[in-house]
């Protein structure tokens, strides 16, 4: 009888443990998920311009995503939360990756700004804590 009571004790405990990881997630990170020189560029550049943003929300997840075609070059993706935000075509030449990489920085300092004003909207509905 013990043993029963200790084997339903111990399924009890991993339930609500896998409960408890399921709902969790790994939150602030900016991720590389670059394949090419210019992809990786891309990426070190942007997120030296990132750090530079004093309003950067830690809650995001921000992926730097790149499919290369031999054609126009790479086309560098910015993700933030697996949501499409910056999106472009990016040559070898140094200059347009820094180019593109002050698009994409703008673009991100733009959506972070107008989140802090959604996420209040949905605090003050009541909507999230």
């Amino acid at each position: 009888m013990k043993s029963l009571f200790k084997i339903n004790f111990i399924i009890f405990l991993l339930l609500i443990f896998s409960l408890n990881t399921a709902e969790s997630q790994i939150e602030g990170f900016v991720i590389d998920k670059t394949k090419t020189k210019i992809g990786r560029d891309f990426y070190e550049l942007f997120y030296i311009n990132l750090s530079t943003i004093v309003s950067v929300e830690n809650r995001l997840n921000i992926t730097i995503e790149e499919f290369f075609d031999p054609q126009f070059g790479s086309r560098v993706s910015v993700l933030i939360d697996e949501n499409i935000i910056y999106q472009n075509f990016v040559s070898s030449r140094f200059d347009d990756i820094e180019e593109k990489v002050k698009e994409a920085t703008e673009i991100i300092q733009y959506f972070f700004m107008n989140w802090k004003e959604y996420e209040k909207y949905l605090e003050e509905e009541g909507k999230i804590r």
